[in-house]
C-alpha cells in the first residue's frame, strides 16, 4: 500500500509542478530524464531504492500525461485565439441569464473545431430558454479560457473548460441528444426548482448551496455572503467532503460500520453526486469516500493515507490542469490536516477533562474543535495565498453550527422528497429546516462581528505576523512538555503579535500627516484616506475584475488598523464606483454617506445602499450645495453636482486635503462639468490630481490642467474596452509635466504625504 502511496504522491506532485512551475516546453525532455533515471535505479537491483525507483517513474508519467493532455485540449483552444468560426455544439447545463446576456456551457461537435467543452456567451439572450441536450449553429469568436479581465485564471481549465465564445450571429436551435446523457444536470435542476418552491425567500438561495453547491445566490446577498467568510463557515456552501460525510455517518448510524454499511453508503454518495449535477467537486468527494469505504468490503485494512493520495492521483490523471482548482487543493488540505493532527488534538483536550460524565457530554463539541484546528496547518496557507485573508474564529463557527448544518443538509433532501410527494408536508418541513439555517445565519453573524474574526493580509505588517505565527507554532512543535503546551502556547503569542502589528500598522499609516491611496480596484475607482484620527472612502466600485471593490478596500482598512469611517463619498451610482459598497459597509462601520442630490440611479443602486445604512446605523446626506467636512485633519471639501445632464455630469466633484497636502477628485465628470468646476472654485491648491473617468478622452481638458499646480496624476484604470486611458489624456498630462500613475501597471498606490512644520 505505501508503494501505491509513493507513486501517487510523485505523479500528483509532477503535475502541480507542471500546471504552476515547469514550462511546457520542457516537460517531454524532463519526463524522458526521470524515466531514464528511473529505470537505470532498477537495474541497480537494491531494494533500498525501490521508493527512489517508483518516485522517478512515476513523476516521469505525471509530465507526460500533463503534456499529453494540453497538446489535446489547451493546445487547439490556443490556437483558436482571435479566430471566428461557423460552430456547431451540444448544450450541456441549463443557462445563466443576466440583465442584458446569457452564458451557457457547450460541448463543441463541428469539424473545423475541436471537441472541447466550451463557455459560451450570448449577448441577445437567445438561448435563455435552452436545455441541455440541445444542438446549436452559430457564428462565434474564440478564445482560450485561460485568461480572465487579462489576467491568467485556471478556474475554468480546471473544470475541463478550454474555449470562450463569445456569438457574432444568430442562434439555430435544433433537436436534443438522448435525456439519459443530460440526466445529472436535469435532476439538479429539479432540485433547485423544488427548493424554490418549498423553502422561504431567505433561506432558499443558502439550501441551494449547501444542498447542491450552487452559490450563485448566495453571491448577490452580501451581509451572508461576508458573515459566512469572516466566520469561515463558507465552506458548507460547496458540496464537498463534509457534506459527502454527513450521508456516510446517516448510512453507518443505521447500517453499522462494516461491510453492509459500505454496501449501501456508496451507491448514496453517487446518487448524491448526481443529483447535485455530477460537479468536479461533488464527483471528487464521492471518489474520496469510496475509496476508503471500499476497505471493509474488501477485508483490507484501510490506510487512510495511500487512500488519499491514490485518489488524487486519480482525480489529476482525468483533468491534470485540476491541480489549479482551489477547492481541490483546500480538500485535500483539510484531509491531510485531519489525518495528521485531529486524533492527536482530540485524546489531548479529553485528557483535560477528568469527570466522565462530563468528557461523555462534551466529546462531540471536542471532535469539532479538533477537526476545526487539525485542519488549519494545511489551508491557512492556501487561503492567505488564493484570498488573502484567513478565519480565525472558524472552530468556534463550527461548534456552534455544524449541527445544524447536518440537519439543514439531510432535512433538505427529506423535504424535497416529501414535496414531490405531498407538497403541504414538504413546506411544513422546509419551515422547521428554514430555521436551523437561520441559526447558522445567526452564528454568521455573531462571530463574523467579532474583532478579528478574520485577519486581512493587505499591509506588510499583517504578512510579518503571518509568517512569525508560522514560526511560532514550527518552535512549538520543538518544545519538549505537554502536548497541550504546544498548542496554546502559540496561539496566546499570535494574539498578542496580532495585537501589536494591528497597533503597529494604525499608527505608522495615521502618523505625519497620513495616508492617501487609490486602490487597484480593476476598471472603477476606490479612494481611501487615513488622517491622524479619522478615515474617509471616495467611491467604492469596479468593472472588469475578479476582486470585489469592497472586499479590496475592507481589506486595505482593516490590514491597517482601520475599522469605522467617518465618511463614506458617492460621487455618483454608475456601478464602477458603488457595486463594492454593499460588502465594503459589511466589513468596516461607516458613519456618514454622501450621495449626489436626486441622482440617476439605473442600475437600482440607492435603495440597497439606503437599506444597508439603515441596518448599520449610518446615515445619508444628499449634496446639494458644496459641502465641508471637517474631520481632524482630515479636510474634505465636495461641490454642488451639476443641475442637469447625465449621472457622469451630475456627480460629486471634491477636494481631499491631509493637512497641507491636497487631492482633487473628478470622478467620471466631462470636460465641460470641469470647465464649470474651475470657473467657480480655485484648485490652485491641489497636488495630486485623479484622473477623470478612467482616463476617457471626454476628461483633463485644457482649463482644468491649467488651473492645477500638481505634478501628479492617478489614473485609476484596469482591463476594459473602452481604451482607457486614452492616448489623447495620456498626451495631455505628459505636456502639462505630469508624473503619470495607473493601477493596472503600478497596483494601488499609496501617498504617504510629510507634514510642514
Amino acid at each position: 500500500m505505501r508503494k501505491l502511496a509513493c507513486g501517487a504522491l510523485s505523479v500528483s506532485a509532477a503535475i502541480f509542478a507542471a500546471n504552476y512551475i515547469l514550462p511546457r516546453g520542457w516537460l517531454p525532455a524532463l519526463a524522458a530524464a526521470l524515466a531514464i533515471l528511473g529505470l537505470g535505479l532498477v537495474l541497480l537491483k537494491r531494494k533500498w531504492l525501490l521508493g527512489f525507483e517508483i518516485a522517478f517513474i512515476s513523476a516521469a508519467l505525471g509530465l507526460s500525461l500533463f503534456y499529453a493532455h494540453s497538446a489535446f485540449t489547451a493546445v487547439p483552444a490556443e490556437n483558436l485565439a482571435g479566430a471566428e468560426l461557423e460552430i456547431s455544439a451540444v448544450v450541456t447545463d441549463y443557462p445563466r441569464v443576466y440583465d442584458d446576456y446569457c452564458s451557457v456551457y457547450i460541448r463543441l461537435t463541428g469539424e473545423n473545431t475541436p471537441r472541447l467543452k466550451a463557455l459560451l456567451y450570448d449577448n441577445d439572450r437567445a438561448l435563455a430558454l435552452a436545455e441541455p441536450g440541445q444542438h446549436i449553429r452559430l457564428r462565434a469568436s474564440l478564445r482560450p479560457a485561460d485568461t480572465r479581465y487579462g489576467e491568467d485564471y485556471d478556474y475554468y481549465y480546471s473544470k475541463g473548460i478550454y474555449i470562450i465564445a463569445n456569438s457574432r450571429s444568430e442562434i439555430e436551435l435544433e433537436g436534443k441528444d438522448s435525456a439519459l446523457l443530460t440526466l445529472p444536470v436535469r435532476i439538479r435542476q429539479s432540485a433547485a426548482s423544488m427548493v424554490d418552491r418549498l423553502f422561504p425567500a431567505d433561506t432558499a438561495s443558502f439550501m441551494r448551496s449547501v444542498m447542491l453547491g450552487d452559490k450563485s445566490g448566495l453571491y448577490d446577498d452580501a451581509p451572508l455572503y461576508t458573515a459566512l467568510s469572516r466566520a469561515g463557515l463558507m465552506h458548507i456552501a460547496a458540496v464537498s467532503g463534509m457534506h459527502m460525510s454527513f450521508i456516510a455517518a446517516f448510512v453507518q448510524a443505521l447500517f453499522g460500520r462494516g461491510r453492509r454499511g459500505s454496501l449501501v453508503c456508496i451507491p448514496l454518495l453517487w446518487l448524491f453526486a448526481l443529483i447535485s449535477g455530477a460537479s468536479p467537486s461533488s464527483v471528487r468527494a464521492a471518489f474520496m469516500l469510496t475509496v476508503l469505504l471500499m476497505a471493509p468490503i474488501l477485508q483490507r485494512e484501510n490506510d487512510a493515507p495511500t487512500s488519499l493520495s491514490a485518489v488524487l492521483a486519480l482525480v489529476l490523471l482525468v483533468n491534470p490542469y485540476a491541480a489549479g482548482s482551489v477547492s481541490l487543493q483546500l480538500s485535500f488540505a483539510a484531509i491531510a490536516g485531519l489525518l495528521c493532527f485531529s486524533g492527536w488534538i482530540e485524546r489531548n483536550l479529553l485528557q483535560l477533562i477528568k469527570n466522565r460524565n462530563l468528557k461523555n457530554v462534551l466529546r462531540s463539541p471536542v471532535r469539532v474543535i479538533s477537526a476545526s484546528l487539525a485542519v488549519m496547518p494545511f489551508t491557512v496557507p492556501l487561503l492567505a495565498i488564493h484570498f488573502g485573508y484567513i478565519s480565525l474564529l472558524s472552530p468556534l463557527s463550527n461548534v456552534f453550527a455544524l449541527w445544524a448544518v447536518s440537519f439543514v443538509f439531510c432535512g433538505g433532501f427529506v423535504c424535497c422528497a416529501l414535496g414531490a410527494l405531498l407538497p403541504l408536508l414538504g413546506v411544513c418541513g422546509a419551515w422547521l429546516v428554514s430555521w436551523a439555517a437561520r441559526w447558522v445565519f445567526l452564528v454568521a453573524e455573531c462571530v463574523s462581528g467579532i474583532s478579528f474574526a478574520a485577519v486581512y493580509l493587505d499591509s506588510p505588517f499583517m504578512w510579518a505576523w503571518f509568517f512569525l505565527s508560522i514560526a511560532a507554532f514550527a518552535a512549538a512543535l520543538l518544545i519538549r512538555g505537554r502536548p497541550l503546551l504546544k498548542l496554546f502556547y502559540p496561539i496566546i503569542l499570535c494574539a498578542l503579535l496580532l495585537a501589536e502589528a494591528n497597533t503597529l500598522a494604525r499608527w505608522y499609516y495615521s502618523s505625519g500627516s497620513g495616508t492617501m491611496a487609490v486602490l487597484d480596484v480593476g476598471q472603477g475607482q476606490s479612494l481611501a484616506f487615513i488622517g491622524n484620527d479619522a478615515a474617509a472612502v471616495v467611491d467604492c466600485g469596479a468593472n472588469g475584475t475578479m476582486d470585489d471593490a469592497g472586499t479590496v478596500t475592507g481589506a486595505y482598512l482593516l490590514s491597517r488598523g482601520v475599522n469605522s469611517l467617518d465618511a463614506l463619498v458617492l460621487s455618483h451610482l454608475h456601478s464602477d464606483h458603488v457595486n463594492g459598497v454593499l460588502t465594503l459597509m459589511e466589513l468596516v462601520d461607516v458613519k456618514d454617506i454622501y450621495i449626489p442630490y436626486q441622482p440617476q440611479d439605473d442600475e437600482g443602486y440607492l435603495p440597497r445602499i439606503q437599506q444597508s445604512a439603515e441596518r448599520h446605523g449610518s446615515t445619508v446626506h444628499f449634496i446639494d450645495s458644496d459641502t465641508t467636512l471637517e474631520l481632524d485633519n482630515l479636510r474634505m471639501t465636495l461641490y454642488e453636482p451639476a443641475a442637469k445632464g447625465d449621472a457622469n455630469e451630475r456627480c460629486v466633484m471634491g477636494k481631499v486635503s491631509l493637512d497641507d497636502y491636497c487631492m482633487l477628485f473628478t470622478a467620471d465628470a466631462d470636460i465641460s462639468a470641469e470647465n464649470e468646476l474651475v470657473s467657480e472654485h480655485d484648485m490652485g491648491d491641489v497636488d495630486v490630481l485623479i484622473a477623470g473617468h478612467h482616463g476617457s478622452r471626454y476628461s483633463l481638458g485644457k482649463a482644468l490642467l491649467e488651473a492645477l499646480d500638481a505634478d501628479t496624476a492617478i489614473i485609476s484604470v484596469g482591463y476594459n474596452n473602452y481604451g482607457h486611458p486614452t492616448h489623447e489624456v495620456l498626451e495631455r498630462l505628459s505636456a502639462y509635466g505630469y508624473h503619470i500613475y495607473r493601477t493596472d501597471l503600478n497596483g494601488t498606490v499609496e501617498i504617504r504625504p510629510q507634514r510642514q512644520d
